[in-house]
């Protein structure tokens, strides 16, 4: 509600962030009083990988549409290309959407305020989870012609991931959602999605606030008249890249929002994609990254029960 108040007009939810209730609730408040309209806001949602597989894509996103309380989504993103077989089975909230009994096979039983769910069945059958891919999309593809959701996008894609898409002859996702920020950046990616039509779309955008005390982030930010945050977003729209912060006070949903009435020179755009913070975790090549890096999700099924790479 604060935010809305503010200005903002884009909010991203999952069934998976259990966020979808509490934003639902604030938008038809806001539409009710006469404050907006629904079409002034644009919902992103995501189909959570357990979820994955052509019906329960539907389902998933039939779920979204009841908790947010809207008839139409503006878009949707599968959350990840693949997942360790291992993390099934899990405990997931009971929703209005998935009574127990529905999902099968192994179809989940109650236990109190949560149902155990099993792995998705594309995933049984195919634990590369290319097929759960494919369904999942055309699922998407076809709730997008239907007008239920306006654009589909994807989340932890990989490079060859959106290739194969192409060469399958596969639409492209509108958006692709990775880790993008100062101290972490995919020009290559960035490139790519740019000369194919797909947004790149930063989560963690503040390097989970790792960017605040950096000598170089806040030198820049001084030139500018700015803060950090604000640095770190600006340089991330003058890359090409769109930037999704979260915060829950309304000061500094403020100060991201003020991002627009400048811009960061070449050379400031220079020192900062020099930059190496840490954030969580190390990767190969020396950086620190604040999610786990796609690269190295593994898969089940392999030869002998050995775990594998996904693709």
């Amino acid at each position: 509600t604060a935010a809305l108040g503010l200005g903002y007009r884009s909010f991203h939810d999952a069934l998976s962030y259990e966020n979808q209730a509490g934003l639902g609730a604030a938008i038809k408040d806001a539409v009710a009083a006469g404050a907006l309209r629904r079409e002034d806001i644009f919902l992103m949602s995501m189909v959570p990988k357990y979820l994955m597989g052509y019906n329960h894509t539907k389902a998933s996103v039939a779920a979204s549409l009841v908790q947010l309380q809207v008839e139409y989504l503006d878009l949707v993103m599968i959350h990840h290309r693949a997942a360790d077989l291992g993390d099934w089975p899990r405990n997931i909230s009971k929703m209005q959407a998935f009574p127990d009994g529905w999902a099968g096979p192994g179809n989940p039983t109650s236990s109190g305020a949560f149902s155990l769910w099993t792995a998705p069945s594309c995933a049984l059958a195919d634990p590369t989870w290319q097929t759960c891919q494919d369904e999942t999309w055309k699922a998407l593809v076809e709730l997008r012609n239907e007008g239920i959701i306006k654009a589909i996008g994807v989340s932890n894609w990989m490079l060859p991931n959106l290739q194969r898409m192409k060469i399958l002859g596969q639409e492209l996702p509108a958006v692709n959602q990775i880790e993008q920020h100062i101290g972490w950046h995919d020009s290559e990616m960035v490139g790519w999605c740019a000369a194919n039509g797909i947004v790149v779309q930063a989560a963690t955008p503040l390097s989970r606030g790792k960017v605040f005390d950096d000598p170089t982030v806040l030198a820049v930010a001084a030139k500018h008249n700015k803060t950090a945050s604000q640095i770190a977003l600006r340089f991330l729209l003058d890359i090409g890249v769109s930037p999704i912060p979260s915060s829950s006070h309304a000061e500094y949903q403020a100060e991201n929002l003020d991002v627009f009435g400048f811009h960061l020179d070449a050379d400031d755009i220079a020192r900062l994609g020099r930059l190496s913070i840490l954030c969580r975790g190390p990767a190969k090549d020396g950086l620190q990254k604040c999610w786990g890096d796609p690269a190295t999700m593994m898969c089940g099924g392999g030869a002998n029960g050995h775990m594998f790479h996904c693709p």
